[in-house]
């Protein structure tokens, strides 16, 4: 192949172009979409005391910048993540930048622990279509969460951790149209109102935690299709009534229950003793009445027993504790159980 003068001059041009705009077009060490919106994310911090994004650069690769991982095919950005650790005077603070969202092939977005990041639910994730996990736990956001929140990340998303913020209203009805998500958790915030009955859709949940929060009513008979779970964290609420019997059809697979500190009355049903591989129990600060199911005996995994605090009468039934479960733990229950009236 023989190049004409002409054709000489052309590619000349077309190397000093590139060169011109060599961060963004043909020799780019980030896609100038990501670079744009990881930026703008760094603009709205306004205190950086740990360095956390000293290494974002403009010009720089930014797969190399520190919290980011990107696709080993193109090079796009696919995951931000942010964990702060010790005092939270010398975490990040400001806010989230909507412009995130121009990180189009953003797959996951955990920004943990950073506790002067302030601001309310980034509704830019909507706009993410790749979205599988989305972690914002202990921060410092606000405000309730979007009605639509369940049609809006209904694609592909498997976590929705928003635990440790201020978030407050009702947990939206929508939320069960989240039917992939494994893990559910908005523990630690001031949600109120009813815990939504359409969970029960939510078929392939192992974590369920709503702890710490002034949800009211009684707890929903929802659980017949959740038998994957294996940690039901309901306690610190206001939850009243008896415990509902579809619990029993979590025995398979369930290793945490936690319903203590709440205002649950009836008796403890005989069927938790059919939970072989529940390790830690916790009934206690309730109002629940009658004497300690004999089906205890059968809890040969049980780690952590807590009953105390409650209206209950007779000795806990003879149990198969592992000596390190005895040992590791001070007191098995609250209070010592008071003996039955005859």
């Amino acid at each position: 192949m023989t190049f004409t003068s002409s054709s000489a001059t052309s590619l000349l041009a077309l190397t000093l172009l590139c060169f011109s705009i060599s961060a963004y077009t043909c020799f780019a060490n980030c896609h100038i979409d990501d670079e744009t919106g990881l930026l703008a994310f760094k603009a709205g911090i306004t205190q950086d005391p740990m360095g956390k994004l000293s290494s974002w650069i403009p010009g720089t690769d930014c797969c190399t910048w520190s919290g980011i991982w990107c696709l080993a095919k193109d090079k796009r950005v696919s995951s931000l993540s942010l964990y702060e650790e010790g005092d939270p005077d010398f975490t990040l603070s400001g806010t989230i930048s909507p412009s995130l969202s121009k990180v189009r092939y953003l797959q996951g977005l955990l920004l943990q622990n950073l506790r002067n990041l302030t601001g309310t639910f980034p509704t830019f994730v909507f706009d993410l279509p790749d979205l599988n996990g989305l972690s914002l736990d202990n921060n410092k956001l606000t405000g309730s969460l979007p009605l639509d929140i369940g049609q809006k990340l209904y694609r592909r998303l498997v976590t929705l951790t928003l635990s440790g913020n201020q978030f407050t209203g009702q947990i939206p009805s929508s939320i069960s149209q989240l039917v992939h998500l494994r893990d559910l958790d908005l523990a630690g915030n001031q949600f109120s109102g009813p815990i939504p009955s359409g969970i029960q859709q939510m078929k392939n949940l192992v974590f369920l935690k709503l702890e710490k929060n002034q949800l009211s009513g009684k707890i929903p008979n929802l659980f017949t299709p959740l038998t994957f779970l294996r940690e039901l964290d309901l306690s610190h609420n206001k939850l009243s009534g008896e415990i509902p019997p579809s619990i029993s059809f979590l025995a398979p697979r369930l290793e945490l229950l936690n319903l203590g500190h709440n205002l649950l009355t009836g008796k403890i049903p005989d069927y938790l003793g059919n939970f072989e591989k529940l390790e830690r129990l916790d009934l206690s600060y309730n109002q629940l009445t009658g004497v300690v199911p004999t089906t205890f005996r059968n809890l040969t995994s049980i780690l952590h027993l807590e009953l105390g605090h409650n209206h209950l009468c007779g000795p806990i039934p003879p149990m198969k504790f592992k000596a390190e479960a005895f040992l590791g733990n001070d007191c098995l229950c609250d209070s010592p159980l008071p003996a039955c009236k005859k």
